[in-house]
């Protein structure tokens, strides 16, 4: 269940930037027309995604372990366990880890194919259609 909604913030991420391609079409073709390359377009974009990538992850990772802490304090009573006091929760920091790595790779991806797209825009047609 983790992974899908990994998953699924990734193409959330992947639409914001998509939309924000279209968006700042006009900014792309006068940086463009200025001198920028595709390659520089492409990097402004993956540092935005990754950007959003490691403050989310972040956000993330504190706000799930906050959440663990509070759900390791609810008591948790049955008699088939008895040693067993409160919710058993698993504060190994490998998931921590693969969390974090999973953010980060996640949106690197959503943000490439957009970049990618933005990197092709012709100047001259974009200043034309306006």
């Amino acid at each position: 269940m983790g992974v899908t909604l990994l998953v699924v913030a990734g193409f959330g991420i992947y639409n914001i930037l998509n939309m924000m391609i279209y968006e700042k079409m006009d900014s792309i073709a006068i940086l463009k027309a200025t001198g920028f390359s595709g390659n520089d377009v492409n990097s402004i974009f993956i540092t935005i995604a990754l950007s959003i990538g490691l403050f989310g992850g972040a956000v993330g990772l504190i706000l799930g372990f906050g959440m663990s802490a509070l759900i390791d304090q609810i008591p948790f009573n049955t008699s088939s366990l008895p040693t067993v006091k409160t919710y058993p929760i698993d504060y190994n920091p490998k998931f921590y880890l693969i969390g974090a790595i999973f953010s980060i790779i996640t949106t690197y991806f959503a943000g490439y194919f957009p970049s990618r797209k933005a990197s092709k825009v012709d100047p001259v047609i974009i200043i034309r259609g306006k």
